[in-house]
């Protein structure tokens, strides 16, 4: 392997991609097939094909690049082998492609969805015209590839679809008679979901934009019909339930139930209808539970304000009560006989008031003691009498 490896180098530093693009461009279909087979053959390092296109985008004759010819000649009627050889090659560039990896591979893939992903969309819209349909070998390897696309580039998918519509411009396929492209269109929905089954903006786009809708109108069309189409969407519903993505089975069943009423003997419709059930009982369930416990913190912010009021009273009587006490304590001299201390002292009169009228006050003059009445005065008032 090695050995190969040194000398696809030594090729490529030799011009053989530029001699294979030229190549690519005839008319002869013998020289495309031919320029196929080799680049083909020389992908076995893929490395070296994603660096020849990153590097030659832009400086490629005629406006069209290696990559632009591949996407033609998916989109070409060369006939079933040579384009097997077209999608083959293609999915070996993108395969283990991502942005996290080498710098070659990072380029090829911008350079696949910014410039390449629109026009492999766009042969699908066109197939709506009768005059501008591709055939269907073309379309079925263009659903191939986008299925490939989102396995292995869930992120960048998303980001491109919700630019452009993408998903749905390929589920006009869904319209077509040919049965195997139908099944195509849904297989793509199907990978999209899977790849972005925790990714909610996505499942939000989904429901936004009601894309379900083709698949499940086609669905009921088939009627009772076993075949490929009654499988695959059936398929996308169990994984729907399976995975637990809560919002598409709402969704599914609230918008298209009347629709599927008449696959209610089916298991997997019932299923999906006790799934959504179960969904429905767990938000029930959580509103009650919401709303008692709701209630409960309602009466006990009742009894919390009720506790408050009444609290606030026995403190007031509690406070007035203190207030009468001090105020006894004030007017009562305690018992031990300690000082007043709260009483105001009246003032101390300095004498009698001068009003004017002492000036003609006279004492009333001093009775004379009789004798009989001195002998029973005590001795300490006699004395006092005498002098």
């Amino acid at each position: 392997f090695s050995n190969r490896v040194s000398l696809f180098r030594d090729l490529a530093g030799r011009g053989v991609f530029d001699i294979i693009s030229d190549v690519l461009r005839s008319q002869e279909k013998v020289l495309v097939s031919a320029g196929t087979d080799i680049l083909h053959y020389l992908t076995q390092d893929p490395n070296l094909l994603r660096s020849y296109i990153a590097n030659h985008e832009e400086s490629s004759r005629e406006g069209i690049s290696l990559l632009g010819l591949l996407i033609e000649g998916i989109a070409t009627d060369f006939g079933g082998e040579m384009l097997c050889q077209f999608l083959e090659i293609l999915k070996v560039l993108l395969d283990g492609c991502t942005a996290d990896t080498v710098t070659q591979c990072r380029d090829f893939i911008e350079l696949f969805y910014e410039k390449c992903f629109d026009k492999l969309i766009n042969i699908i819209e066109s197939s709506r015209v009768e005059e501008y349909s591709a055939k269907l070998e073309i379309l079925y390897n263009i659903c191939e590839l986008l299925c490939f696309c989102a396995r292995h580039h869930p992120y960048k998918i998303k980001i491109t679809f919700f630019g452009s519509n993408s998903m749905e411009k390929i589920l006009t396929l869904t319209r077509r008679r040919e049965r195997s492209l139908v099944v195509a269109a849904v297989r793509i929905m199907r990978t999209i979901i899977g790849a972005g089954r925790n990714d909610e903006l996505l499942i939000s786009h989904v429901i936004e934009f009601n894309t379900l809708k083709p698949i499940i109108e086609v669905f009921v069309e088939n009627g009772n019909r076993y075949n490929m189409l009654h499988s695959t969407v059936l398929e996308l519903l169990d994984f729907i339930r399976k995975e637990n993505l809560k919002s598409l089975v709402l969704y599914v069943v609230e918008s298209f139930w009347d629709q599927l009423l008449m696959f209610e003997q089916l298991a997997s419709i019932q299923a999906f209808k006790l799934k959504y059930q179960e969904y429905v009982d767990i938000a029930e369930e959580t509103q009650t539970t919401s709303v008692d416990h709701t209630r409960k913190a309602d009466e006990r912010g009742l009894d919390k304000e009720e506790e408050d009021y009444f609290s606030k009273d026995s403190n007031e009587e509690d406070s007035a009560a203190q207030t009468r006490h001090a105020h006894q304590q004030c007017l009562v001299k305690p018992a031990n006989g300690s000082e007043i201390h709260h009483i105001p002292a009246r003032p101390k009169s300095g004498g009698l008031v001068d009003n004017g009228s002492d000036k003609d006050y006279k004492p009333s003059p001093k009775r004379p003691v009789k004798a009989d009445e001195a002998l029973n005065i005590p001795m300490e008032s006699r004395s006092s009498l005498d002098s």
